[in-house]
């Protein structure tokens, strides 16, 4: 009986080592492995009426906090606030190491209208970040 209890004194401090100090350190990784990307942050447009008399095109800005793990960024614009299919204008994506920038055409834009712009980002593992929104009235 003694020699049960002695195997199993030995047996407690290396299993409390693995469970207490081993196990954390590679959950950690897989955590993060799956954790979507931050949203990007709007820069430009952030006004709710854009005036685009005598410009040629509406340049949207914004930044991304971590661009490392960024595989690309997704820009759609709608016409009127409700992003539906049917008022999908125009769509791209832009790789994460060409820029945090883009131009829209005047052109694309109606004088009155209201337009909504749409980003998120996407990881290389194909994780998807939420939505940044912004809506605003174009005058010409």
């Amino acid at each position: 009986m003694r020699n049960w209890i002695k195997a199993f004194k030995n047996l407690i401090i290396p299993a409390s080592f693995v469970f207490l100090i081993v196990a954390p350190v590679f959950a950690i990784p897989m955590g993060r492995a799956v954790r979507a990307p931050e949203p990007p942050e709007l820069i430009s447009p952030t006004s709710d009426v854009i005036d685009l008399k005598g410009k040629d095109a509406l340049e949207f800005k914004w930044l991304i906090r971590n661009p490392v793990f960024i595989d690309y960024t997704d820009l759609r614009l709608y016409k009127t606030y409700n992003t539906y299919a049917d008022n999908l204008i125009f769509k791209t994506r832009i790789p994460s190491g060409a820029t945090n920038a883009y131009s829209i055409k005047a052109g694309t834009f109606q004088s009155g209208q209201v337009y909504t712009c749409v980003l998120k980002t996407v990881s290389l593992g194909g994780e998807k970040s939420d939505f940044v929104y912004t809506s605003f009235k174009v005058i010409k």
